[in-house]
């Protein structure tokens, strides 16, 4: 089973405009719609549009909690299971024009038997289990997550992270099963310069040397570089004439590498499907379909990155 875990999920609040958003007006939006937000949630809707099931763990509370939950249950293979708390789940505002403006809040605190709570169920996990923390994890929340993650870890369950670079840097000795981050964030984890494709590479095999048996670095949504013990691989992600939307580029990646590397095993067929799903998310206005995903697929090509 694969569980998903976002620390501080959003009820998203989307507003499309037909001109330019300006200071200077009333601005008056043409279409509003709710999403259900987060990383973590992300990687389930995409894994949901794969048919595979997932369970979504996290923090929701408040007055949006209900509504939160609602909007999940159009996803067939989602399985609530967070932990409530009594502030409210955060609700960021996106205003789609033609530049976009995205008004985010900083969630509810969490208190320490939140947290307990969220530890209780992940003890359930397993062998052979994957668990994928995705998205911010708030400061003071950061040494019990590790404290999660390695017990996670000794047990067997095979740990993916998309969260903040000094928190999977203390994770990395522990043996992580995935890395997914972005050239910025590589740069702060293993203080390398990250400037250009081959720093990058240079980067992710570091960090696949200090523990972590496979790496994905997504850049500016154009093309992913992979790191494993078979060496550093690219993959380009999208075409700028092509891009509708890059929001969930990097989540649909590790949804993708997940699906294909149950199914098969291969870890570099399950980097070409991953940037398979990526280029679908890119190339759509929400998030990978199957549709979209199997679309791409044969035009995407793996290419070995020279030693």
């Amino acid at each position: 089973m694969i569980y998903t875990c976002t620390m501080n999920p959003s009820l998203d609040y989307y507003l499309e405009f037909h001109e330019e958003l300006s200071a200077e007006r009333t601005n008056r939006s043409s279409l509003e719609y709710y999403e259900a937000g987060g990383k973590g949630i992300n990687v389930s809707i995409v894994l949901n549009n794969l048919s595979i099931p997932s369970r979504a763990l996290g923090f929701v509370g408040g007055f949006t909690k209900d509504f939160y939950i609602s909007l999940l249950a159009k996803y067939e293979y989602i399985l609530p299971n967070f932990t409530y708390i009594d502030g409210h789940t955060r609700i960021n505002v996106k205003c789609i024009s033609g530049r976009g403006l995205d008004l985010n809040a900083t969630g509810p605190y969490i208190t320490h038997e939140n947290m307990e709570n969220l530890m209780r169920k992940t003890e359930r996990l397993d062998d052979g289990d994957y668990f994928v923390l995705a998205g911010v994890t708030q400061e003071y929340l950061q040494e019990d997550t590790k404290k999660m993650l390695r017990d996670l870890i000794s047990c067997g369950v095979r740990v993916v992270l998309d969260t903040n670079p000094l928190l999977m840097k203390d994770i990395l000795k522990d043996g992580p099963f995935l890395i997914k981050t972005t050239p910025e964030e590589l740069c702060e984890l293993t203080g390398m310069p990250c400037d250009d494709r081959d720093g990058c590479i240079a980067a992710a095999k570091k960090v696949h040397e200090d523990g972590c048996q496979y790496v994905i670095v997504l850049r500016d949504a154009h093309d992913a570089l992979f790191v494993s013990e078979e060496g550093g691989w690219e993959c380009e992600v999208t075409r700028p004439e092509h891009v509708i939307n890059t929001v969930g580029t990097g989540d649909s990646l590790a949804a993708g590498f997940l699906m294909n590397y149950m199914r098969s095993r291969d870890a570099l067929d399950s980097f070409r499907f991953a940037a398979s799903c990526g280029s679908a998310t890119a190339y759509s206005k929400g998030l990978a379909t199957r549709e979209k995903i199997d679309a791409v697929y044969e035009n995407t090509a793996v290419r070995k990155v020279d030693e």
